[in-house]
């Protein structure tokens, strides 16, 4: 597999413009229809890591996994790879699955209070970046 990086910059449309070599690194060609998925972290006014995947157009965008138990499934990644996202160990994680790639992207841990405490410390004016390292260096029970 090889990984091709670029940067690119919407422009007054919305829109992102890939270059031709990653195009045709891709076998995509002008007319081919792609899936496209964004995804980003719910409820939260800054997305600092949107993830953007293109695979080929299929009608199925997501897996379902049958029989899955969250506390069944056990997923072991190395160390490496986690320091290399910059995901702290002993992080939950939240893995996205579509059609020809698995995306894992650190879970938002503010997502397990529940939405009165969480509307509670936003009344308060407490910033969620402050929430979120205390629940990280403290705990959280819910």
């Amino acid at each position: 597999m090889k990984l091709i990086e670029t940067v690119a910059t919407v422009d007054k449309y919305g829109r992102i413009t890939l270059q031709t070599e990653m195009l045709d690194a891709a076998g995509l060609k002008p007319g081919d229809e792609v899936q496209v998925t964004l995804t980003v972290r719910q409820e939260e006014s800054e997305n600092l890591c949107p993830q953007l995947v293109i695979s080929p157009n299929d009608r199925k965008t997501t897996a379902q996994m049958s029989g899955y138990h969250e506390n069944d499934v056990d997923l072991t990644l190395p160390n490496t790879l986690l320091e290399a996202a910059e995901i702290p160990e002993g992080s939950d994680l939240e893995i996205i699955c579509t059609a020809g790639a698995i995306v894992i992207m650190e879970a938002e841990i503010l997502d397990n209070l529940p939405d009165e405490l969480r509307e509670f410390f936003e009344e308060l004016g407490f910033d969620p970046g402050t929430v979120r390292e205390v629940m990280r260096e403290e705990g959280y029970f819910v």
